[in-house]
């Protein structure tokens, strides 16, 4: 017996029409959603990609940041925040309630100005210009250096 050669019905013609693959207004849409969809997952995982790979900060990087953090907890009033920021040593040598007197009788900081950066190995002297409320402005060097796994303060942390 032959083989019966293949006839194509009306429900094959209707199942072929309802598929949104054969019919190009409704396949374009689909194509574009698609595309949109994998580009956001694409730029999705770069971006995090590069938070989670990314190499540490520079340390001068970092040690910009302790200093303008420093910085704007006393603009702030924040001195047990500022205090947070002290190496181990500083901490040692005076404590927070020391800190937040001596800080507190001095005029407000209302503004600074980082001057310079310089490094000599692992430690950043960094000259800070901090004004007060009536203007009047004094010129400080932090030394700022790596300790407890970030960068802090160290050294007289309150001009003279």
């Amino acid at each position: 017996m032959a083989p019966r050669a293949r006839t194509r019905s009306r429900s094959d013609s209707v199942a072929a029409a309802a598929s949104p693959w054969t019919n190009r207004e409704v396949r374009r849409p689909l194509l574009a959603v698609a595309a949109l969809t994998l580009a956001l997952l694409l730029g999705g995982l770069g971006i995090g990609g590069f938070f989670l790979f990314r190499p540490g900060q520079e340390p001068e990087t970092a040690a910009r940041i302790a200093i303008d953090s420093f910085v704007q907890r006393l603009i702030a009033g924040n001195y047990g925040g500022a205090y947070d920021q002290l190496c181990s040593d500083t901490r040692e040598r005076l404590d927070r309630e020391q800190f937040t007197a001596d800080i507190g009788g001095r005029p407000a900081v209302r503004s600074y100005q980082i001057d310079k950066i310089e490094r000599s190995g692992r430690t950043f002297s960094i000259s800070v210009t901090l004004a007060d409320p009536s203007g009047a402005s004094e010129a400080h060097v932090y030394r700022v250096v790596e300790d407890r796994g970030s960068w802090r303060i160290c050294g007289d942390p309150i001009p003279a």
